[in-house]
């Protein structure tokens, strides 16, 4: 049952010999379980049956803190159980969350197991990736910086060894265009002066002196990922995961998607997201795939309304609580795709039945971020607009091959519209959907041509 799902290893190190990349069955019980699960080294298995379960040996060198992060095929559903011992768990994740993550408080070296299986007895792979406190030092920060390929690695600039920081969690949401200095210098502040680091699957290393000159962090350094292979290797997991943050530059969201989720790099920034709260953001393409819902790129404002449940729209690449049920979009005002991102919100109404009072979206101007702290509340920096639209009522038409009519009494899309500022002076809930600073105006669809009151 050995897969070759994932070879990443997540730690700070440098890929060990001896690490256990891939699981060996028979693995069902702490007797036979897999040892050589090194600390942030990803290894990959497959769940086969309703009874299959896959256990690990970890041994704690110290007391300290256990990471565990589990990634899971789509459409399956995986839990994971931490036993001191062979004793009974003393924590778990089991939701419906994709990576299930979590963390456990050590108080003393100790043997433990982790255990992988299914909830509802289906089958599929996983990657299982655990950080702990590691005889051989394993995981730690601050380490020296292992070897990039080459043709992933576009330079950095400032220290050359990895800081280890305390963070604070948070998403930035770009719209393009001139990118906002105020919301880049509120990323770094939530680094805690660590090692700031830009991915890309297109361009240059323009952002290592630009965000390095505005001062506050360890280094700056850009990834350029162009394939899985790529995105899997084991020093571009380990940058990524030991960041202080990670900023995604423009280009093509697609690339994102196809390059990133379900494979290291995906499964890094979802352990920066919810295990080290570390701050992620975007601008253009990369602000795009940073809500649970995305498009992949290609649909045309002028005719998206015409058949919204033909309108592609992605699910879970990236698992931030704050953007739970929300769709992004770019360079909002500049290219007219108010009707574009109504289409997204339909499409996930009908596509993915989330229910018309929870789905939401957010459109950025171009020169204009929305910095989402962990609470939810998102200070607007920069010289236009953001957009909050959510819907009033259910669609009165949303079909296939029909045009949209959301119409409401020209009331359908409650729209909170928010002017950014130098300093992030007026916000936005997303949990309680209300802001400040801002006014509110209302759309409507009829028969796919939208009004914006």
């Amino acid at each position: 049952m050995q897969v070759a799902l994932l070879l990443a290893a997540l730690g700070a190190q440098p890929a060990r010999a001896g690490c256990l990349a891939n699981e060996s069955e028979p693995n069902n019980d702490s007797k036979s379980a897999n040892s050589g699960l090194c600390s942030g080294v990803a290894v990959a298995g497959s769940i086969g049956a309703a009874a299959d379960e896959d256990w690990y040996r970890i041994d704690v060198a110290a007391a300290g803190t256990v990471d565990i992060s589990l990634a899971h095929d789509s459409g399956i559903d995986l839990d994971w159980y931490l036993h001191k011992g062979k004793g009974k768990a003393v924590a778990y994740r089991s939701t419906a969350s994709n990576p299930e993550t979590g963390s456990y408080a050590a108080a003393a070296a100790a043997t433990y197991y982790v255990r992988v299986k299914s909830y509802a007895g289906a089958s599929g792979r996983y990657t299982l990736t655990v950080s702990y406190p590691a005889a051989d030092g394993g995981g730690g920060g601050g380490a020296t910086a292992c070897v990039l390929p080459k043709k992933v690695d576009l330079g950095k600039v400032g220290n050359p060894g990895w800081k280890t920081t305390a963070t604070s969690g948070g998403i930035l949401l770009m719209g393009g265009g001139l990118d906002v200095d105020n919301a880049l210098k509120w990323m770094i502040a939530r680094s805690g002066g660590g090692d700031f680091v830009v991915l890309r699957s297109s361009g240059t290393d323009a952002y290592n002196d630009y965000i390095y000159a505005m001062g506050g962090v360890n280094s700056v350094q850009t990834l350029l990922v162009t394939n899985t292979t790529q995105a899997n290797d084991a020093c571009v997991v380990a940058t990524i995961r030991n960041a202080g943050a990670v900023f995604l530059a423009g280009g093509d969201q697609a690339d994102y998607v196809n390059y990133f989720k379900n494979q290291g790099v995906g499964s890094a920034l979802n352990y920066l997201i919810n295990s080290k709260r570390a701050p992620v953001g975007g601008t253009s393409a990369g602000m795009a795939v940073l809500g649970q819902f995305y498009h992949p790129g290609g649909a045309d404002p002028a005719t998206a309304l015409q058949d919204p449940t033909a309108v592609a729209i992605g699910n879970n690449f990236l698992a931030s609580a704050a953007l739970a049920n929300l769709v992004t979009d770019t360079h909002f005002a500049q290219r007219a795709r108010q009707p574009r991102l109504v289409a997204f919100l339909a499409s996930g109404i009908y596509n993915h039945g989330v229910p018309w009072s929870s789905m939401g979206g957010i459109g950025a101007d171009e020169s204009t971020a929305v910095a989402v702290d962990a609470s939810g509340i998102g200070q607007v920096y920069g010289s236009g607009n953001a957009h909050f639209l959510r819907g009033t009522g259910a669609p009165e038409i949303l079909a296939p091959g029909a045009a949209l009519t959301w119409k409401l009494g020209n009331e359908a899309l409650r729209v909170e519209q928010v002017p950014g500022t130098a300093n992030g002076s007026n916000s936005f809930n997303l949990g309680t959907w209300t802001g400040s600073g801002g006014f509110t105006r209302y759309w409507y669809v009829t028969n796919g041509v939208l009004t914006l009151n």
